[in-house]
């Protein structure tokens, strides 16, 4: 076999059966017949088919897929009066009784349920398992992978999730990216290397170091390796291993011929220069007693990455502010000229007034510094140890970050004074022997969860045969078959015998494993999901995870078919908190605020970054309320609090915070601006629930400016459920109209005067309108912004509801929460399926809305009755 991975197409695993449904040809009733005759075959005969629809049919065979669309489409246009056209003759109600009956009962017979097409996993289930799989929680896909489509505003709709070229390469590249860490490439031992390091070479970081001629001084003990270390730049450890580290280093003038200590610790390049020496591993500790170059030879394990860190560790100036206002204490108390340069380096003249510390730090604090001193004229006044101002210098000293400033700006008296320690090379030489590093001991780690430890004395092809029976159940969520785990262990064997080693085998045959069907997609087996399949449905919809420990135990134990034991894993899995993958995902689908990052409002809204990141984690915080506290679904549009900031519910929603003072609303957003509460509210107001909430608005604007059309289209799919047929192809676009057009309003009922219009405005305008108050960032306005002409946001719905705007909207809704209930079940069962829901199904999720209606339930007993329905379990 050639050194590659071979991808088969997820339908050569797909069984030929189908799913045994009812299935017949349903003669149209002679009542139904008259008054499509009468109503419809104007434009939907056999020759017309106007919109690809054609009616003129004496039967209905319910087995062809598109007949039964066709007749779904027709049931919904007329059931929402969105057909016939306007300008048509109407339909009776009489007349629409009889359609909407035979069409509900057929329907409903007829349609079955599921039908998921293979269903590949999309951006983040992919990345989430292979993370979960391979306990590799910091890996993360590359960039330009390629991004998934959306079908009904979700990434997890199978029929949109497509093979296409540039993702099976995609795959590839990771499946080789992932192979290369648990099985790296062999290669030789490297070459002894010696690398040297001069003064010029070490790092400068603030005041830690300085040079002088053919040596680098350190000044400083500071835990904080920016200032108190150096490292060489140029001496970056390739292959972990044995390293002969030499050091050439002096003292210059010790105090009273103290020896200087000298630690030599391991740093990693990659870390940051905030990093504390504590924290990095100790290699050697040498004493430093010669004012002249002394040269120290020593062994250590340096890493993969790393570099020698150097430190002195029993300096007298340490940027900690406890022993900093200490020493300077002692100094003041010994040093009266010293003192008063100071006071005056920190007042400059003026005893009531102080320089920021900030000004002062490093060289330039100590230049001030020297200046004072070398002043004949130097102010003597205050300088004792008691003086007020010297109590008040000393309390600053004490503060961590004045003492930290001060100290850089301090540590050049011991550069140009001494003590100092004075560092003139570093040399290292190696590897004298390899040895495992951080990064081997995690691919070993990572190797042995996935495949297991070999035992003593197991040959290759059993070590390997018992490492597949571990770990491809775990990558293809379910038991693998010994004819399965036969064809990867094939792959390796065919390897080993072209004379390749046993981690190369392992290697090819874990690619083949990251590129096949089993793995890339989930639940192929048509029907009822068996238990292996309804764990991860259950998984990857809750926790955007694949199934782990627990709910595979209850698999493999048989026990997951049990619906109490099923709900009791489903409640198990429900999401925490409010920055939960599930809720996160669904959210920012479902609402649209994933588009806020890439919405600029105009600089006129004065709306900050801060506040879009605000926007979006509301509505995070909402939904996850009403799931973990269960409230009533009518709290999705009328609820008694909101989940917001002080800050944010002040500036944008004019919440009342009498006693509490806010940041200049220019200011940025920091600490608690970010917290977000819950904050009563009275109910029916313009604010709470879903329609109203920032985000919500922002994702249905542009940033500039709103659109009536395009929220209204939001809200009947997203909150209400209605559907839209089509737009026509023939529809002008919205262009302004000069000739009477005053206001959005007047211009969009010119735009709509149209019969083809008006069938569909008639939903969608009412619900805009009614949202027009509410501005592109979701503040309350009352004028329409540059003609300043008052918001007419009345409007008709169509059930024949007059409302005069968002209040009596609002109103409307709450009282027609089953609407709301069934349009969120359906964008979870989306979400959660792969699939549009079928008539059928969607007939189950609605009695299962006013099921939970009826019995005063709440958003956590409504999912976990949906992942218990027929419309979750079938595939």
């Amino acid at each position: 076999m050639k050194n590659s991975v071979f991808i088969i197409t997820a339908a050569s695993f797909l069984p030929v059966t189908a799913i045994a449904e009812e299935q017949t040809v349903s003669a149209l009733p002679a009542p139904v017949q008259e008054i499509l005759v009468k109503r419809c075959f104007e434009c939907h005969d056999d020759l017309t088919a106007k919109g690809g629809v054609m009616l003129d049919q004496g039967e209905i065979d319910w087995s062809d897929p598109q007949h039964a669309d066709q007749w779904r489409k027709a049931y919904q246009v007329v059931t929402y009066e969105q057909m016939p056209p306007l300008d048509q003759p109407q339909l009776t109600a009489g007349e629409r009784e009889i359609l909407v009956n035979y069409l509900d009962e057929k329907l409903a017979r007829h349609t079955r349920f599921g039908g998921t097409l293979p269903r590949r996993l999309n951006q983040m289930e992919y990345q989430n398992s292979i993370q979960t799989v391979f306990q590799m929680p910091a890996f993360a896909l590359p960039l330009g992978f390629p991004k998934d489509t959306r079908d009904h505003g979700f990434d997890t709709v199978s029929a949109s999730l497509v093979l296409s070229p540039p993702l099976l390469d995609a795959y590839q590249s990771v499946a080789l990216q992932v192979a290369d860490e648990l099985f790296p490439p062999l290669t030789e031992a490297p070459p002894m290397t010696i690398r040297r390091a001069g003064v010029n070479d070490l790092v400068l970081s603030f005041s830690a170091a300085t040079i002088h001629g053919d040596a680098l001084r350190l000044a400083s003990k500071s835990d904080e390796i920016m200032r108190s270390s150096t490292w060489p730049t140029k001496i970056e450890i390739k292959a972990s291993g044995t390293h002969r580290i030499t050091i050439r280093a002096s003292a210059f003038r010790p105090k009273d011929g103290e020896p200087m200590n000298l630690e030599i610790r391991a740093r990693d390049l990659s870390a940051s220069d905030r990093s504390r020496a504590s924290a990095m591993r100790l290699l050697h500790e040498v004493e430093v007693t010669s004012d002249t170059p002394e040269t120290f030879t020593f062994e250590a394990d340096l890493y993969e990455g790393q570099t020698p860190l150097l430190r002195w560790t029993n300096a007298e100036l340490d940027h900690d502010a406890t022993v900093f206002s200490a020493l300077l204490k002692k100094r003041f108390a010994e040093d009266t000229r010293f003192l008063a340069a100071w006071q005056e380096m920190i007042h400059a003249g003026d005893r009531k007034r102080s320089t920021p510390i900030t000004t002062l730090r490093g060289r330039n604090g100590w230049d001030i510094l020297q200046r004072h001193l070398q002043n004949p004229d130097l102010n003597l006044a205050d300088a004792t140890i008691d003086s007020p101002l010297t109590a008040k210098l000393l309390k600053s000293a004490s503060e961590d970050g004045a003492a930290r400033n001060l100290a850089d700006a301090y540590a050049y008296q011991y550069h140009e004074d001494g003590p100092a320690l004075q560092i003139h090379e570093v040399t290292v030489e190696g590897p004298v022997k390899l040895v495992e590093g951080p990064k081997d001991q995690m691919r070993r780690t990572w190797r042995e969860w996935s495949f297991g430890t070999r035992k003593e004395g197991e040959t290759d092809e059993a070590f390997a045969n018992r490492g597949l029976g571990l770990f491809l159940p775990r990558l293809f969520r379910r038991a693998v078959d010994e004819q399965t785990r036969q064809e990867f262990l094939d792959i390796a064997k065919s390897h080993w015998a072209e004379g390749h080693a046993y981690e190369e085998g392992m290697h090819l045959a874990l690619r083949n494993a990251l590129v096949s069907p089993r793995f890339l997609y989930r639940e192929m087996t048509p029907g009822k999901l068996d238990q292996a399949d309804l764990a991860s449905r259950l998984a990857y919809f809750l926790t955007r995870n694949p199934p782990t420990s627990t709910i595979i135990f209850l698999v493999r134990a048989g026990e997951l078919s049990d619906p109490e034991t099923f709900r009791k894993e489903a409640e198990r899995l429900l999401p925490t908190s409010p920055s939960a993958p599930f809720i996160r995902d669904f959210t920012s689908q479902w609402l649209h605020t994933r588009l806020l990052p890439e919405i600029m409002p105009d600089e006129t809204f004065a709306f900050s970054n801060g506040e879009i990141d605000i926007a979006r984690a509301e509505a995070e915080h909402f939904f996850f309320e009403m799931l973990d506290k269960n409230l009533p679904l009518s709290d999705f549009v009328n609820p008694d609090f909101l989940m917001t900031s002080k800050r944010f519910a002040s500036e944008n929603y004019d919440y009342p915070f009498p006693k509490t003072k806010f940041p200049n609303p220019s200011a940025e957003y920091t600490g608690d601006d970010f917290k977000i509460e819950r904050l009563p509210i009275e109910r029916g107001g313009r604010r709470g629930g879903l329609l109203g909430m920032a985000g919500v608005m922002m994702a249905t604007a542009n940033g500039v400016d709103t659109q009536p059309v395009l929220r209204g289209v939001w809200v009947l799919e997203n909150v209400m459920g209605t559907p839209l047929p089509p737009i026509p192809s023939n529809i002008p676009a919205l262009t302004p109209d000069v000739q009477g057009a005053k206001t959005p309003r007047d211009l969009l009922t010119a735009h709509t005067q149209a019969a083809d219009c008006r069938g569909c405005h008639r939903h969608i305008d009412p619900v805009g309108f009614a949202l027009e108050n509410f501005d592109p960032v979701g503040k309350w306005r009352e004028t329409w912004p540059k003609i300043n002409t008052p918001i007419n946001p009345s409007g008709t719905l169509p059930d024949g509801t007059r409302i005069e705007g968002f209040i009596d909207f609002k109103k409307w809704l709450a009282s027609n929460t089953e609407k709301v209930g069934e349009c969120l079940s359906e964008k979870l069962m989306i979400y959660a399926t792969g699939r549009i829901p079928s008539y059928a199904e969607q007939k189950e999720i609605a009695g299962i809305v006013a099921t939970i209606q009826a019995e005063n339930g709440g958003f956590r007993d409504l999912l976990l009755a949906l992942v218990n329905s027929r419309t979750f379990r079938t595939r």
